[in-house]
């Protein structure tokens, strides 16, 4: 039996396993003192998840803001880059087309995306240059406000009733018009709605959790869930806010959410956006964590779904809940390969 289910997690993962959400650029830009550090940090990990595409985000420290913003993004692009070249295993892809070719090559594809508009400022000719480079996904805000918006908070009420602004609105408006997908990740309720008036293509969140299992704002409610699936959107689950409480933070639960996210839209609006952190976590000094957990919360990391390695624990418990082959390989890859071939 065991056996069995091995082979079955070989087959699943043979094409990749795709994450949409990592925030992979921000500690490659703080270790830009080393080289190798894509082959050395990540690639073995990487490798034993059978990682076929990551969403590589950009992403700013509040330390660096607003001066160095543009300045700190562009660096954590020119890393990844350079990383990408120096190993080899690596493709910074573009378009659908790319990572095909890059997945047929046995590299693993890289999607630059962008975790808030910080790096923007208030300049909308930037994102051309953003596009140029390669991000093609934007979620507009982390959990602050900036210049097209506000987040969805840490808590269960108390985000922004204000929705975008004009220029937050103008960001959403170029982003379909050039062919770069919006992710609603992060964004406030009001943000939400309105981002849903304005886009006419299938809407994604990178990472994102059910309110059902963690209640608070920055997470998605049932009604949220449902606007997403109606327009055959996909809905990355994230593997560091599955519940408030430690004892609850396990693989199981993790699985909870993709069931009701599924149980909501179906099997084919559930895609993967891990969002693994703790390894930049741990590298923090203690007052950095206690910063976090007061400007937003303790995170409770899933012992056996960590890191990108533990992918495989992923699918051998998705197959003893029941799932069939067909809709784990939805989960896994096919659903955000479906996002990637209608939009890039």
């Amino acid at each position: 039996m065991t056996k069995s289910i091995e082979q079955r997690i070989d087959r699943l993962h043979a094409d990749g396993v795709v994450d949409l959400h990592f925030d992979m650029p921000m500690d490659l830009y703080e270790k830009r003192d080393r080289t190798n550090v894509l082959a050395t940090d990540y690639l073995p990990g990487l490798e034993a998840g059978i990682i076929g595409v990551l969403g590589a985000a950009i992403y700013i420290e509040d330390r660096y803001l607003p001066e160095m913003g543009l300045r700190v993004a562009l660096d954590q692009i020119a890393r990844l880059y350079t990383e990408a070249e120096e190993c080899g295993s690596f493709a910074i892809c573009k378009n659908y087309q790319e990572i095909l070719h890059a997945r047929e090559t046995r590299k693993t594809a890289l999607l630059i995306t962008m975790e808030g508009v910080e790096p923007l400022g208030t300049d909308l000719d930037l994102l051309r240059v953003f596009y140029e480079l390669g991000v093609r996904a934007i979620g507009l805000t982390h959990a602050r406000r900036n210049a097209a918006g506000g987040g969805g908070i840490f808590a269960p009420c108390g985000s922004p009733r204000d929705g975008l602004t004009a220029f937050g609105r103008d960001v959403v408006q170029a982003c379909e018009a050039l062919g770069v997908i919006v992710d609603l990740a992060h964004i406030s309720p009001a943000g939400f709605d309105e981002i849903l008036a304005i886009t006419t293509k299938p809407p994604i969140i990178s990472h994102t959790n059910a309110r059902k299992y963690y209640d608070i704002e920055r997470n998605i409610t049932d009604e949220q869930i449902k606007m997403i699936g109606e327009r055959r959107g996909v809905i990355g689950v994230n593997a560091v806010l599955v519940s408030p409480r430690k004892e609850e933070a396990t693989l199981d639960r993790f699985i909870d959410h993709i069931e009701h996210v599924a149980d909501l839209i179906g099997i084919d609006g559930v895609g993967i956006g891990f969002d693994f952190f703790e390894f930049i976590y741990r590298q923090w000094p203690d007052s950095a964590k206690k910063e976090l957990a007061a400007k937003f919360t303790t995170p409770h990391f899933i012992p056996d779904l960590s890191n990108h390695s533990h992918a495989r624990n992923l699918t051998r418990r998705l197959i003893e809940r029941g799932f069939s082959d067909e809709n784990i390989e939805k989960i896994l890859r096919g659903n955000w390969m479906r996002i990637f071939k209608e939009l890039l």
